[in-house]
């Protein structure tokens, strides 16, 4: 009985082994999502009829004769952050991104970064590299002609719209009308057109993108189209970083055709105006798809994302894609790059990977946080950092220095007065932290100096000479050289008629060599004095004795009126009763 059961299970392996074998496996469901695309700048989800555009959400594109991509999945590289040195960290539980970054708009300083050189999907923010594109070859001016080819591609795109699709061929449009339908809402079809408009075809003017992008320096970005649509199948080739982002957005800043457009809230079409009374086209005015700018007028609850200082950008957002190495469909990914201004100081910030989910019954949209992200990161900004112009804070430098060589009768025996020449130190604008701005004010933080003496100083020296440079720093860091200026004229030896000319000086001075001459001199001189004030004395003295007792040679005395002589030298007398005695 055993060996029948067994047999029984053998045969049973061996007919479904060939099933089991050959039979085609389902793919495991990473998630009951729909077909990853672009989400539509302006569709529902985001903000229903968001700047006006045509909220055209044709079938994802055909595949691309790529075939399907089985890349291996990149490991996610570590978590960095950093905060410009002197300032307060960033409060990272407020950015809830994959990426983000804040700098100056006007240098592109860092002054925040969270994951900077991460791999990210730009999205619609991609539009900025087609905006410049567009600034750089076009005027607003400038109407192109809707042809055949164009229409074919705009056909064929997807995601966010301006309306283009229904547009005859041979119709007129204007750079300015397509331009504003870029930037408000977000129009793939208008970057096509631009695009084919200004290199001919979508992939000529996707070259030019990329050679740009090379110019700026954005080592890490790669583009595939001039919209930002994320393609299926091959969507994963077109990415950025934050780091890349945010230098594409200094440079945007550059261009006024972008810097009027970005701010705008809304914009009736020109040139497309008559069409749309006729064509089977979205309305003629557009509103602008950036929150902190803008509250769409049937989304009145969004006005709490405005922000006061705010200047405009560029948004985007993808939903429900699916990356190289991902196991389930990201529902949203949201993208900001926006701008604001205090008056003094203009910061960018920049957020991808805003992987909130909205909630459509109580109208609040996907990839939320970017804007309270921006709002922060903007406050922090503000609050920590400020702009200011350091040459008010350097100090004129004056100096005292021996010279040498100078004319004998100089009347300052040849010390010189140097001063720095600040006439040219120009405006030297600079972002600091605040509590340094606040040391410069008060005066507890001053600017180093540190001069540099062309030494030995030698005359001739003329008022107004550079004879050396002072270099004012701050924390290390030179920000400017001054020269520093003799304050007089100096002459040298030899030209002591130019020195009395020039200060109103004797010409003959004293020279020490004199000394040889007149020591010797003055001591001569002393003897005969003291020689003759003795004579004199003497002679005084005899002409009063001789006054007192009249004619009297010396060795006599009158006594009675007789004349006695008397020995004077006593001495003699005594050698004279010697010489008697010892005879």
């Amino acid at each position: 009985m055993k060996k029948k059961f067994a047999w029984i299970v053998a045969v049973l392996m061996i007919l479904t082994f060939p099933v089991a074998a050959f039979a085609e496996t389902e793919p495991p469901e990473p998630s009951q999502e729909p077909t990853a695309q672009e989400q539509a700048e302006g569709q529902p989800e985001e903000a229903p009829q968001e700047e006006g555009a045509q909220q055209e959400q044709s079938a994802a594109p055909e595949a691309s004769p790529t075939p399907e991509p089985t890349p291996t999945p990149t490991a996610t590289p570590p978590e960095t952050s950093e905060t410009k040195e002197g300032a307060p960290e960033v409060d990272l539980s407020q950015i809830t991104s994959l990426s983000a970054m804040l700098v100056d708009a006007d240098t592109g300083e860092v002054l925040f970064a969270k994951n900077a050189d991460w791999t990210i999907f730009p999205a619609s923010t991609t539009k900025l590299m087609t905006a410049i594109l567009v600034a750089e070859n076009c005027k607003p001016e400038d109407m192109i002609t809707f042809t055949v080819d164009m229409k074919t591609e705009v056909n064929k795109s997807g995601g966010s719209m301006m309306g283009l699709k229904n547009l005859p061929v041979d119709s007129q449009i204007s750079v300015k009308d397509l331009f504003y339908g870029l930037m408000l809402c977000s129009g793939n079809d208008a970057a096509i057109v631009l695009g084919m408009h200004i290199a001919g075809t979508e992939q000529a003017f996707v070259d030019m993108m990329n050679r740009k992008a090379q110019e700026l320096g954005m080592t890490g970005t790669h583009f595939i189209n001039p919209h930002g649509l994320y393609i299926h199948n091959v969507g994963y080739d077109h990415y950025s970083t934050a780091a890349d982002m945010a230098k594409l957005a200094v440079e945007a800043k550059k261009y006024p055709m972008i810097t009027e457009a970005e701010v705008t809230q809304t914009y009736t079409y020109e040139s497309l105006s008559d069409y749309c009374q006729v064509e089977n086209l979205p309305p003629d005015t557009i509103e602008n798809s950036n929150y902190l700018i803008h509250t769409p007028v049937s989304k009145p609850e969004l006005a709490t994302y405005l922000y006061d200082k705010a200047t405009g950008m560029k948004t985007g957002t993808l939903e429900n894609i699916l990356p190289p190495g991902a196991t389930e469909y990201i529902k949203s990914y949201g993208c900001l790059v926006a701008s604001a201004s205090d008056g003094s100081l203009n910061l960018i910030a920049v957020i991808f990977g805003d992987l909130s989910v909205g909630d459509k019954e109580t109208g609040v949209p996907n990839a939320y946080a970017r804007w309270d992200i921006a709002k922060y990161l903007f406050d922090y900004g503000f609050a920590n950092y400020a702009k200011v112009d350091l040459a008010q804070f350097a100090a004129p430098v004056a100096l005292t220095e021996q010279t040498e060589n100078f004319a004998a009768n100089d009347p300052e025996e040849g010390s010189l007065e140097v001063t720095a020449d600040l006439t040219g130190v120009k405006s030297d604008t600079q972002l600091l932290d605040a509590a340094t701005v606040q040391g410069l004010q008060d005066g507890s933080i001053k600017l180093e100096e540190k001069t540099n003496i062309d030494t030995p100083l030698q005359a001739p020296i003329t008022q107004g000479q550079q004879i050396g440079t002072v270099t004012y720093s701050l924390n290390g860091q030179e920000l400017y050289t001054a020269p520093l200026i003799a304050g007089r004229d100096v002459y040298p030896k030899g030209e002591e008629a130019a020195t009395s000319e020039e200060y109103g000086v004797p010409v003959f001075t004293f020279e020490v060599w004199y000394l040889w001459v007149i020591v010797p001199a003055a001591a001569v001189l002393t003897l005969l004095i003291i020689r003759t004030v003795n004579k004199s004395r003497r002679r005084a003295r005899y002409a009063r004795r001789t006054a007192a007792g009249g004619n009297v040679r010396p060795g006599q005395t009158r006594t009675g009126g007789a004349v006695q002589r008397r020995n004077v030298d006593t001495r003699s007398s005594r050698s004279a009763g010697s010489r008697k005695h010892k005879l």
